[in-house]
């Protein structure tokens, strides 16, 4: 069985990341301050950069300008696949991007990556305001190339929110999907969270849903350790019937949006995603906090 094993170290700035000369960086477009200086990556050996967006209604993948549908956009990516240090970069990528980088990758059997992380040093809310915005638009729960799943399906029968701090992307999910409430629930909190207090900003705006879904189990990982989410997650899919398949909703931190990518890509028969694609805010966050660097090994399991 293919299994992933994660790597992961903590750094002050981006010169003690490690990255080799001719790299290939993978990214999106920055949004606010951490997002800037993540893709000038300062003090780190010249490197390529590849820009990666996706597009929501039309479901395709564009890399370097060259865009493609979801079941071609391996194609794209495969030049790339070299002896070349190949990086993504987390903190300017969507979720959607990553999942398809992700699911490329480890499809073109690609054994080692990595992927960096900027912790902000503090998230921006309105003023006067407790609850933060962090999003322009929410777009709704659309599918993912690769990663679709029937909610509807008896075989659905568990499934994982990984949740952060806007309360309204679990409830709309609710709301949208009611069958939800007939599979075996499991909400993951961010804890320890990226500071200490931090936790507090995710459970207390949940807590009125945590009322109405009393049945739902309540569980913790690293908000920052893609490891941990991951783990978090084989523990859900180990616990299924045989041929029961999964979902997750990966709506808390990046880092549990790199567990969920790599999770789903490894298992795409057992474990699907529902996503909402959110617009996010410019200057949603202020300053630069950790520089993450996970190194993703790809390989068969000893179990």
């Amino acid at each position: 069985m293919t299994s992933a094993h994660f790597f992961c170290s903590s750094h002050n700035d981006a010169s003690q990341l490690g990255i080799l000369p001719g790299s290939v960086i993978f990214h999106g477009t920055s949004i606010d301050e951490r997002g800037i200086l993540a893709l000038s990556m300062e003090s780190t050996p010249e490197h390529e950069k590849i820009l990666v967006t996706y597009d929501i209604e039309d479901m395709t993948l564009s890399v370097a300008g060259h865009t493609s549908n979801a079941d071609e956009c391996v194609k794209l990516l495969e030049k790339y696949v070299s002896a070349r240090q190949i990086i993504l970069e987390a903190t300017t990528l969507g979720f959607a991007e990553l999942f398809s980088l992700v699911r490329a990758f480890i499809r073109l059997n690609v054994k080692t990556f990595l992927i960096v992380y900027v912790e902000p040093q503090d998230y921006t809310r309105p003023k006067g305001e407790e609850s933060f915005a962090l999003s322009e638009l929410i777009s709704g729960y659309h599918p993912i190339p690769h990663a679709i799943v029937d909610l509807s399906s008896d075989e659905v029968e568990a499934g994982v929110f990984f949740l952060g701090y806007e309360p309204e992307r679990i409830a709309r999910a609710l709301a949208e999907y009611q069958m939800i409430a007939t599979k075996s629930v499991k909400v993951v909190f961010g804890v320890p969270a990226f500071q200490a207090g931090w936790e507090l900003n995710a459970i207390i705006p949940h807590l009125p849903m945590l009322s109405e879904q009393s049945n739902f189990d309540v569980a913790y990982c690293s908000a920052n350790d893609p490891a941990s989410a991951y783990d978090c997650l084989e523990r859900t899919r180990s616990s299924l019937s045989p041929g029961a398949k999964m979902f997750v909703a990966p709506i808390g931190t990046k880092p549990c949006g790199i567990a969920t990518a790599v999770f789903t890509s490894l298992f795409p028969d057992e474990a699907g995603i529902i996503f909402d694609h959110p617009q996010k805010k410019k200057s949603r966050s202020s300053g630069v906090n950790i520089w993450h660097k996970y190194s993703i090994k790809i390989g068969e399991s000893s179990t």
